[in-house]
């Protein structure tokens, strides 16, 4: 958690605000050496053209003279967290939630992604009631026995709280009259649907906030009448996409935005 507080904040000597071509001045000094003099020239337009942009953008932003959308702060609202993990799973991953909020808050990212548990997971959910002796990766291959199926179901509980969490958060944070999370896009899934078989082509997947505006949540959809390349996981990210302001023509083994959504 310290290290994405520093990545956001820019403490520990990290400057967030980095000009986009500081990033890139060694590339463009090798492309500088290998190509003629005339095209040196448009090549130091071009990167000049960007250097200018980017100070307008910096007035402006000092003066607050940009129009539109403004980060809610500018300055974090949390302390930075220690140099230890938390031993307390629980409380690791509203941290790390916490960490999603104060980035979105301060426009430090627009697109995160957590992973709260890996495909093999050998994480030993004990500290939850109820759950004892078989580890995740176990639970998740439980052959419909009993109480190993009220052990899993106990740990997707846990994981729903940690989703329930993030959406209570984001839907605290005013923006101007309208909520983090009416702005945003929050995308849970797992990547089975049934650990037995493997099974992944009726994979449930919620989706929460309204994108702005483009999405209407409140509902239950259900694709399963549809044909596979009309309802694969890449079809979702298309849709995704679109209401982000990229319209791809194909985004992995998808040529068309999900229907209905």
């Amino acid at each position: 958690p310290s290290r994405v507080y520093d990545l956001i904040t820019g403490s520990a000597n990290r400057q967030v605000d980095r000009s986009l071509l500081d990033s890139v001045t060694r590339d463009a000094a090798n492309l500088r050496q290998r190509i003629a003099v005339k095209d040196q020239h448009k090549l130091d337009e071009f990167l000049d053209s960007i250097r200018d942009i980017e100070k307008r953008i910096d007035r402006a932003k000092k003066q607050d003279s940009l129009e539109g959308w403004h980060p809610s702060i500018s300055q974090p609202t949390m302390g930075r967290p220690t140099e230890d993990l938390p031993q307390n799973v629980g409380e690791h991953m509203r941290l790390m939630l916490d960490l999603i909020v104060l980035a979105f808050q301060m426009d430090q990212t627009r697109i995160a992604t957590c992973m709260l548990n890996n495909d093999l997971s050998q994480m030993n959910f004990g500290f939850l009631e109820g759950v004892q002796g078989s580890l995740h990766l176990d639970l998740t291959h439980n052959g419909r026995e009993p109480d190993l199926e009220a052990m899993y179901l106990k740990t997707n509980q846990f994981h729903v709280a940690q989703l329930a969490y993030l959406i209570h958060r984001m839907g605290q944070i005013d923006e101007g009259g309208t909520s983090l999370l009416h702005n945003s896009m929050i995308m849970f899934c797992s990547n089975l649907y049934d650990g037995d078989r493997h099974q992944a082509d009726e994979m449930p997947v919620l989706l929460a906030g309204q994108g702005g505006g483009t999405l209407q949540t409140g509902r239950i959809l259900d694709f399963s009448d549809l044909v596979v390349d009309q309802r694969r996981a890449c079809n979702l990210y298309l849709s995704v996409a679109s209401r982000m302001g990229m319209d791809l023509p194909t985004f992995g083994d998808a040529t068309h935005p999900l229907v209905y959504l």
